[in-house]
């Protein structure tokens, strides 16, 4: 763990680069023009290879591995016990969460395919600076062993535990009562993972407002982050993709990009005394 010497250092990571071009453009954008410092990449996402590319030539930005056993198609060629008979990953965290309790999942397949996953973003030029988990399956018993396993083994220092503490305007919405719920089972496997002994932030915010981190929301999380902490912002910008196959996501891609570049959100930040950095400065 790492602690900021005075103030508060930011580290906003954009999730998700390599889902889309969409995606992709929308987080370079946001980097370029905006308050975004770190990004992490999907081996398997159908946009890598243009991910990659952007990344080669965007050397201030930093990137990590997004490791993803959800959503996508594997990297590695056979994890029989990560894939349904259309060779795809279960389609949500929560299927996979099933197949997990019910010992279906194997764990030298996790091990399989997630490096195969790093070594993949590796050979395209990219030296990792952190791990993280699409929707956070890394942090689950077991899993989150093999993650602080193959960080070690790939000398990668930084890893998410992503444990963001309850905060008071999370109660005011009804709706976001099961974000929260699930916000609190993060936090919970988190507390008992391998994975907080690895280098990590101080604190991790943006999982309630997953997706929909617009302008409010995101002044909202700013406005009360913790004083003299190093912090990482979970963010998920993107453009208008109207032929998206994830639009059933319901993530406000666009609106999240804007927040990103918000002139006022820049001035948010100057006055509370927040520093932005990477990962490669925990």
């Amino acid at each position: 763990m790492t602690r900021a010497a005075g103030g508060i250092r930011l580290i906003v990571n954009a999730d998700d680069f390599g889902l889309s071009e969409a995606v992709n453009r929308a987080v370079i954008e946001a980097h370029e023009n905006g308050i975004v410092t770190s990004t992490s990449i999907m081996a398997g996402g159908a946009a890598f290879e243009h991910a990659a590319a952007l990344a080669a030539r965007c050397p201030t930005l930093d990137v990590g591995v997004h490791l993803t056993l959800t959503e996508q198609r594997p990297v590695a060629q056979s994890v029989p016990s990560l894939v349904g008979a259309d060779g795809q990953f279960a389609p949500h965290a929560t299927d996979f969460a099933k197949r997990w309790l019910r010992g279906a999942i194997v764990l030298a397949d996790v091990r399989t395919e997630l490096d195969a996953q790093i070594r993949r973003v590796r050979a395209h030029g990219v030296e990792p600076t952190h791990l993280d988990g699409h929707q956070h399956v890394h942090v689950l018993p077991g899993i989150a062993r093999v993650v602080a396993e193959l960080a070690r083994e790939h000398g990668i220092r930084a890893v998410r535990v992503p444990m963001e503490r309850p905060r008071g305007y999370m109660l005011k919405d009804l709706g976001g009562l099961k974000r929260l719920a699930e916000q609190i089972a993060l936090g919970m496997f988190g507390a008992l993972s391998p994975l907080k002994h690895l280098r990590r932030v101080d604190r991790f915010v943006g999982f309630y407002f997953g997706g929909r981190l617009n302008e409010q929301n995101l002044r909202t999380v700013i406005e009360r982050l913790p004083v003299r902490k190093t912090v990482e912002l979970m963010c998920h910008p993107g453009l208008e993709d109207p032929a998206s196959p994830y639009a059933h996501w319901h993530y406000a891609w666009a609106a999240e990009t804007a927040a990103l570049m918000s002139p006022r959100i820049r001035e948010l930040i100057r006055a509370h005394d927040v520093r932005l950095i990477g990962y490669r400065d925990v």
